[in-house]
């Protein structure tokens, strides 16, 4: 193990969105010291997310955590509560993000020490953006229709619109944790793009289509969903649009973060949480344009 100490140690958790967080807060800091990169996939790999190792679709500069790595940085006792973890799980080599906020203590901390958060802040990677639009290029050839859709999106003004409805309704902890965006939002929004645009074509990634079509009227609307991508392919067609409209979801803040348009419009809603403990005034990049989501 001589060479952990060149070594920056991530831990993955959550979806697609939140593993690009842990990813983009990983890279850039093993950048800055000169070190290697590695992920440690465990918790995804034996909680089953649904999601799955998403990340591992995108060509990242990056390794994951070998048998012998795993021996020394034994897993969180994930039964005990919060407060007892945090107490714990320094002496098993853990760093734990504090809140949700920027956590300038965690780019402090040794090599040798495990990373284990959401790091949901620009601020981790600011200085870094464009070598992660350069890494997080998606391993293999997109579909024929996504091709034919990104090309048509380069071609005139186009809107990505993402509605994450589905687990933020049907979890009770999401919903009292994240919310849900209203229809005004969306509404109000795509009409910010129209003053802001004139005619824009609308392309619609959602996990409730149905609830869109009800809800949202625009004459040049393309509803991607229908297509049958995959949520990495999806992404980076949010990414391909020139302008953006987010839901409260880290997967649709990085098909905005990722778009390398110039001039790119990009609306998010305000809170981000619905929970008001949680820290969330490093989450919105400045430049972005925020909205109420209720």
């Amino acid at each position: 193990m001589d060479d952990i100490k060149h070594t920056v140690y991530v831990r993955l958790l959550g979806g697609l969105g939140n593993q690009l967080f842990q990813y983009g807060m990983g890279r850039a800091l093993a950048d800055a010291r000169d070190a290697e990169l590695v992920l440690d996939p465990r918790f995804i790999l034996r909680k089953g997310c649904i999601s799955g190792l998403a990340i591992d679709e995108f060509a990242i500069r990056a390794r994951y955590l070998t048998e012998a790595e795993a021996t020394h940085f034994k897993e969180p006792v994930w039964k005990l509560s919060r407060a007892l973890r945090r107490q714990i799980n320094p002496w098993l080599g853990y760093y734990h993000e504090t809140e949700h906020s920027f956590d300038a203590a965690a780019l402090a901390q040794s090599n040798a020490v495990m990373l284990s958060g959401f790091w949901q802040s620009e601020r981790y990677f600011a200085n870094h953006g464009h070598q992660l639009r350069t890494d997080l290029v998606l391993k293999n050839p997109l579909p024929s229709a996504a091709v034919k859709l990104a090309a048509q999106m380069a071609s005139s003004p186009s809107v990505a619109m993402h509605v994450r409805r589905g687990d933020y309704l049907s979890d009770p902890k999401a919903l009292v944790k994240h919310g849900v965006t209203s229809a005004h939002y969306y509404q109000t929004a795509l009409q910010l793009m129209i003053e802001k645009l004139g005619d824009v074509d609308l392309y619609v990634f959602s996990d409730d289509p149905d609830w869109v079509r009800t809800n949202i009227q625009h004459p040049n609307i393309i509803f991607v969903s229908d297509f049958g991508f995959s949520a990495e392919q999806d992404l980076w067609l949010i990414s391909a649009c020139q302008h953006q409209i987010i839901a409260n979801s880290s997967f649709s803040w990085w098909g905005a973060y990722l778009n390398d348009y110039a001039s790119k419009i990009i609306v998010a809603p305000q809170p981000w949480f619905d929970a008001k403990h949680l820290a969330q005034q490093d989450i919105i990049p400045a430049g972005w344009n925020t909205l109420a989501k209720s």
